[in-house]
């Protein structure tokens, strides 16, 4: 009976806008269940049961998240080809009836949400100085000889008879209670993990997107985790059927060598100019306050949100029949396993 569960985010309040990975993990699916503005308690049992229906099949489940409170909206069942995916009410993705309405607390959601992204995007601003003090001591091909040299690590001139796939999504996400990953959840089955250690700017999104791009051409599926923070940005890619992951291991997802195979790639060590770090650390302080601020003052209007809409769902669970409710479950879960 399978024991291990993937757990991830498709969505993200990021510093780019709300944005969403929908169309990558569902559209591949042969059956798609699209729940419209379903209060989270009631998505996060259907879920659960969905779950455990999965293990007594002998399935899988990829949990997805909710990107403001961590809560369960979604899952994939990869035996079964199918998956559940809830779409809040403030989401972008969709309109449903309901959000048209003259709701005081669901256009609050919306104005808490947008000052959100905001102060995100006034952070990305603030990043982007940070970034400038390492691309301008970068030595962009000492970065462009450790992409080689890893990509021929990893990749050893193996290739498979197959067309390779990307999926997008993301490891972590921004909620309410700040910074959250499941890094460790979605390396914990892998053999081989690679720690990448560097600075804004010093390329590790670049040098990720490469192995990437290289590893499909070659025939292999790639998982691509993209930064909640800013989604051009990529923070890790799994590759599965050669049973390893690489992932960017610095604030505000820094993790550390746990496992005898683990590895660390620094490409601060390897590319940038030596005391870049001691030549500009007043400088980079007074950004480090600054983008702080920013994010702090995004994540208040994200707990702003929430409770908004917690009132929102209030209103809709008073309504609901748990009769009704229970007749949904079980049609969702035969269009599931019954197919």
């Amino acid at each position: 009976m399978p024991d291990f569960s993937l757990n991830y985010f498709i969505r993200s309040n990021s510093a780019r806008g709300y944005v969403s990975f929908f169309k990558s993990n569902f559209d591949r699916l042969g059956t798609v269940i699209r729940l419209s503005g379903y209060p989270s308690v009631i998505v996060s049992d259907i879920v659960s049961n969905l779950c455990s229906a999965a293990r007594d099949s002998g399935c899988h489940a990829q949990l997805i998240h909710n990107c403001l409170d961590n809560s369960m909206e979604g899952v994939i069942i990869p035996e079964k080809n199918a998956g559940i995916i809830n779409f809040p009410l403030y989401g972008a993705e969709e309109y449903p009836v309901m959000a048209i309405l003259n709701d005081d607390n669901l256009s609050q959601t919306h104005v808490c949400l947008a000052a959100a992204r905001r102060h995100f995007s006034a952070a990305l601003g603030i990043h982007d100085r940070w970034e400038k003090i390492y691309i301008s001591n970068m030595d962009f091909d000492a970065a462009n000889r450790l992409t080689a040299q890893t990509i021929e690590k990893l990749i050893k001139g193996r290739t498979l008879g197959k067309k390779g796939a990307q999926v997008h999504r993301y490891f972590g996400a921004a909620t309410v209670s700040g910074a959250y990953d499941y890094i460790d959840n979605l390396t914990e089955d892998l053999e081989k993990r690679y720690f990448i250690k560097g600075r804004p700017g010093t390329g590790k999104s670049t040098f990720l997107k490469r192995i990437a791009e290289y590893a499909v051409a070659a025939g292999f599926d790639a998982e691509v985790y993209h930064c909640a923070f800013d989604p051009d940005s990529v923070d890790m890619v799994i590759l599965r059927e050669l049973n390893l992951g690489l992932f960017d291991s610095t604030a505000p997802h820094e993790h550390f060598p746990s496992r005898p195979d683990d590895e660390v790639i620094d490409i601060y060590k390897a590319a940038v100019a030596d005391k870049t770090d001691e030549k500009y650390r007043a400088e980079i302080t007074a950004i480090m306050v600054d983008y702080k601020a920013e994010i702090a003052k995004a994540t208040k209007q994200l707990a702003r949100a929430k409770r908004y809409y917690d009132e929102v769902q209030k209103g809709f669970l008073s309504k609901i029949s748990a009769e009704a409710l229970g007749i949904a479950e079980e049609k969702i879960r035969n269009s599931i396993f019954e197919q």
